[in-house]
């Protein structure tokens, strides 16, 4: 019994109790309702390749600072 990720709705499913299966670029990939495999079978190039785990990596901190704005002018500067 294996343990899968819905590519489109991201929910832990068994691979042999799946309610269906599509083929992309060589790759099974497993759903849990009819409705995730219409959506992926639509634009799978959506969930699976470069912009796979892009949700994931979007809510993620990474570490990193965003760059500190330029200074604004103060409300008085433009008047010199």
């Amino acid at each position: 019994m294996a343990i899968v990720k819905d590519p489109v709705c991201g929910m832990e499913i068994e691979s042999e109790t799946a309610a269906g299966s599509s083929e992309y670029q060589g790759v099974t990939y497993y759903f849990c309702a009819e409705g995730c495999k219409h959506d992926f079978d639509t634009s799978p190039w959506k969930y699976v390749g470069s912009g796979a785990g892009l949700k994931e990596a979007m809510s993620e901190p990474s570490g990193q600072m965003a760059p500190k704005p330029a200074s604004a002018k103060k409300w008085w500067e433009f008047w010199k």
